[in-house]
């Protein structure tokens, strides 16, 4: 079984995940084709996770790149909420526990401009 420490830490590693591919997809700027290569950029290793690489190519292969995108942020939103139950807090807790250089990072690494 995770420890509670363990358990924090998945969720903001997949609330990380779901901002970046959210910053991702919302970066009018890049096209869908380039999806990869700016995961290749991503801190959090996100070329390396062979399932978010898999579902954004099989969507390129079937010419819809942004439901690949799309259904990965769903998926990452829910792993976030569900494990916000495990830990009995809230959304606004986890957010609390990533340090804005950090989600500025993130953000920057897809070309997008946030204000924390």
């Amino acid at each position: 079984m995770l420890s509670e420490q363990e358990i924090r830490d998945r969720a903001h590693y997949c609330y990380c995940v779901f901002l970046q591919l959210s910053w991702l997809y919302s970066n009018d700027l890049i096209e869908p084709s380039q999806y990869l290569e700016y995961l290749k950029k991503s801190s959090l290793d996100l070329i390396s996770d062979q399932f978010i690489t898999m579902t954004i190519e099989e969507a390129l292969m079937l010419r819809q790149p942004n439901d690949g995108l799309t259904s990965l942020i769903h998926l990452y939103e829910g792993f976030v909420h569900a494990l916000c139950e495990v830990l009995e807090t809230d959304l606004e807790e986890i957010k609390k526990g990533i340090s804005r250089d950090f989600l500025q990072k993130l953000a920057s690494e897809v070309d997008v401009d946030i204000r924390l």
